[in-house]
């Protein structure tokens, strides 16, 4: 996708990721806001109703490994 003057815009995408066990204490530990990872991993779906009796679905990434890209960043500093 391109903006008006033709430079290439990319948008964000987010994704609900869980770790679990050891994985997820070192993400807690070391994981900052704004890091780049790399999440190895299998994607669950899930469907529940809600409390108006709506179906809802979810989508989410159960990490098995996450290797990590980039530094803190007040450790680039």
């Amino acid at each position: 996708m391109r903006d008006e003057n033709g430079y290439r815009v990319m948008d964000t995408e987010w994704h609900r990721i869980t770790c679990f066990n050891g994985l997820g204490k070192t993400v807690a530990e070391h994981c900052e806001k704004g890091m780049k990872v790399l999440v190895h991993g299998r994607i669950h779906y899930t469907k529940w109703i809600d409390s108006m009796g709506n179906d809802r679905y979810g989508c989410e990434i159960i990490a098995e490994k996450v290797d990590f890209l980039s530094r803190p960043k007040s450790a680039e500093n």
